[in-house]
């Protein structure tokens, strides 16, 4: 902080440093008070005709916010600020207006990522074994999905094994290395992988690297976020509102703010920014109609994809050899420009180019043009709005002898036309509208659907659906009709006419008290009549479903598990199937340890103390805890949450390490010691309690146990069992 002396030194120059303070005017060296808080340094102001006057800069340094012309002397009045001057105690009290305080950024703008952990090592074995019966003939088969990591990434392949009556046939999947650079939103795999150009998706048996923003930072909209703000007269709330729906809530405190608008549903919203203060009062401060496209990318922001390999044809072959790329970038935001091409080793290749563009908050439009070997061309646009009530999404592309790197077996598309409308004008309400004609050059799809949906909330929910085959003609119309008797069941019946699968059926659900899905359906049709009856159960080991039916004559029996289970060096456990990231959690020693996730159950530790969480988002904070009262008596961790970041598709392991599990409870009787006295031991101390109660973390057999001045004892040898407590006698 500056001296006084220093600056009354420059008090006494100000009249000749600063022109512009009138001839005869002192100016006034005060401690600032700006809206009840100090400011750190001194203020220098002076009077005139009435006004108080300070140069911008000083005004800019108590915090008030200057137009861009506002420059020089400034007075209080023209800046809206009340002050008050006690000259007793050379103070300056300052009042800001709401209009001239900072604005408050009540969003931040990005989101730091957080540090991920390593994938752990150890095997995580998805499984899936289902079995069936039918007419005394038997078939078994056996997903497994295998994963395994480190540092240097993670490592998965998935297969299947089937028996029939026939024999056993393995059928292999995918095995891919992948690993994640988070900080540079680069991805690498190699192994079986796909290369995902916008004609669509091809399998390769070779190596994938492509910069993707969206996959690997998950808490940043890869496109433009709206900002919304305005100004809080007072202290209070700020809500927003789209489409009269309340999307987000904050606290505020006096003055302009701002805040993103990335709780916004896709499309357009008409969305309202509205400040309530502490006394009910409520204010929409902005109204405005927003669109938010996700297809487009926010301006400086690209994406980029690399594939090469070879074709896989089927689980053992692989055919042509090829190269893939795509790369977008947004140019601002409305507009994303993107390129792509491919080639294969006999000299095939094609390049693309293309472009998305929003029309304001009236919907998103696409091109995209193409030329191959061979003189292909390929051209393709689409249209896409989406609103509070209506939606419309039009498509049209065509391929003219175009080439594209794809399977043997893939069918090309000449020509595609598609378009659907939506309309929901409440939350009950929603119909459909569809048309959709595809030709292959060796066959050709048209149809057109319009379905409804309207629901009577406790009355229940009916629906309808018509289906036109415009190739064919033939029609095809179905209905049905739902009624809830509770959250746990639920019976429905459904009819459909199409020509010669003309049915009837009926449907009901239930959900017992400890979870157990029970359905049954009954179906009458050209085909005949069909029952069928299933029930479904999720528990922390895994799910299960049986089923019985009876078809044409036919009786059928099925039933299936679904899990995962967790080795390595230190234990096993068991889980729910692991679609995307788990955690291993530790608790050595400690079985029946209630394990929380988000704050929600998430399973209990094993008799190794470990459980199988496999409800984890990848690249996303996970907090694991949990709590005090659910140990054992006599067991202390040192931490009872922790938050982690796990890999995608990998593994993070956490472990909650005791700090003691010898703690006793004992009574010390003989001489009356008064509550609050501090025992003493070789290794701790510790507060005696009513009655001599006394509560050691760290005993040990035979150890002496002073109250100085008091009483002497001595804890017995061997000690007790953790849940006893014994007198000992302290002379």
């Amino acid at each position: 902080m500056r001296s006084w002396g220093a600056l009354a030194m420059a008090l006494a120059l100000a009249g000749t440093a600063h022109a512009r303070i009138p001839e005869g005017v002192a100016p006034v060296l005060a401690a600032a008070l700006v809206n009840g808080k100090p400011e750190r340094d001194p203020v220098l102001l002076w009077q005139d005709n009435g006004a108080w006057v300070a140069e911008a800069a000083t005004w800019a340094q108590l915090g008030v916010v200057l137009k861009p012309n506002e420059t020089g002397d400034l007075t209080d009045t023209h800046l809206g600020v009340t002050l008050q001057y006690n000259a007793e105690n050379a103070t300056v009290e300052l009042v800001i207006p709401a209009d001239r305080k900072p604005a408050q950024q009540l969003t931040t703008r990005g989101n730091a990522m957080p540090a991920v952990a390593p994938a752990i090592g150890g095997l995580l074995v998805n499984y899936n074994l289902a079995t069936q019966w039918t007419d005394g003939r038997q078939a078994t088969s056996a997903a497994l999905d295998l994963r395994t990591g480190g540092g240097w990434g993670v490592v998965s392949s998935t297969g299947q094994l089937n028996q029939s009556p026939d024999g056993f046939e393995m059928r292999r999947g995918m095995t891919t290395w992948g690993k994640d650079d988070v900080e540079r939103q680069i991805s690498a795999q190699a192994g079986d992988v796909y290369a995902t150009p916008r004609g669509g998706p091809v399998a390769l048996g070779g190596f994938r690297i492509a910069k993707d923003p969206g996959a690997l930072d998950p808490l940043t909209p890869t496109y433009r976020v709206p900002m919304l703000g305005g100004l809080a007269m007072d202290p209070g709330t700020v809500r927003v509102l789209a489409n009269q729906a309340e999307i987000s809530r904050q606290d505020v405190k006096a003055g302009p703010f701002t805040l993103d608008g990335r709780h916004l549903a896709q499309g357009a919203s008409q969305t309202a920014v509205v400040v309530r203060d502490a006394y009910g009062r409520e204010t929409a401060v902005s109204t405005q109609r927003l669109y938010v496209a996700p297809s487009l990318l926010r301006p400086g922001l690209s994406t980029w994809e690399l594939a090469a390999g070879r074709v896989r044809e089927d689980e053992n072959r692989y055919g042509a050899a090829g190269v893939s790329g795509n790369l977008a970038w947004g140019i601002n935001d409305r507009w994303t420009l993107r390129a792509g091409g491919q080639a294969d080793e006999f000299g095939n290749r094609h390049v693309t180019v293309g472009s998305t563009q929003a029309f304001g908050t009236w919907g998103v439009f696409d091109v995209e043009a193409g030329t191959s070997t061979g003189g292909g061309m390929r051209w393709a646009v689409a249209y896409d709005y989406r609103g509070p009530v209506w939606g419309i999404r039009l498509q049209h592309e065509r391929n003219q002898d175009f080439w594209r790197l794809q399977s043997e077996l893939s069918t090309p598309v000449e020509q595609r036309t598609q378009a659907s409308v939506s309309f929901r004008p409440n939350r009950r309400l929603s119909v459909q509208g569809t048309y959709s004609a595809i030709d292959t050059g060796r066959s050709n799809l048209a149809f057109v659907a319009v379905g409804a949906s309207l629901n009577f909330g406790a009355a229940g929910q009916v629906s309808a659906n018509v289906l036109r085959d415009i190739q064919g003609g033939d029609l095809q119309v179905a209905g049905s009709y739902t009624y809830r008797f509770n959250r746990k069941a639920s019976m429905g019946i459904r009819a459909r006419q199409a020509p010669g699968q003309n049915s009837v059926g009926l449907r009901g659900n239930y959900r017992t008290e400890n979870g157990v899905r029970l359905a049954a359906e009954l179906q009458d049709g050209d085909w005949g009549t069909q029952a069928r009856v299933t029930a479904d159960a999720s528990t922390r080991w895994g799910d299960a479903r049986m089923e019985a039916s009876q078809y044409d004559g036919q009786s059928s029996v099925s039933g299936s598990v679904a899990g995962a289970l967790f080795i390595d060096q230190q234990g096993i456990a068991f889980g729910r199937p692991a679609y995307s990231s788990y955690a291993v959690v530790d608790v050595p020693g400690q079985a029946g340890i209630p394990v929380r996730v988000g704050g929600s159950p998430a399973g209990v530790t094993n008799g190794q103390g470990r459980v199988l969480v496999t409800n984890v988002s990848g690249l996303l904070p996970t907090e694991v805890s949990l709590k005090d009262k659910e140990l054992p008596m006599g067991v202390e961790i040192g931490e009872t949450k922790k938050t982690v970041t796990a890999p995608r598709q990998g593994g993070v392991r956490v472990t909650f390490p005791m700090v003691t599990q010898n703690a006793r409870a004992f009574a010390l009787t003989g001489k009356a010691i008064p509550p609050g006295s501090m025992a003493t031991t070789s290794t701790e101390q510790a507060m005696v309690g009513y009655e001599g109660a006394l509560y050691l973390e760290h005993p040990g057999a035979g150890q002496g146990v002073d109250v100085p001045g008091v009483c002497k004892a001595v804890l017995p040898s061997p000690l007790p069992g953790v849940e006893a407590i014994i007198s000992i006698s302290c002379q």
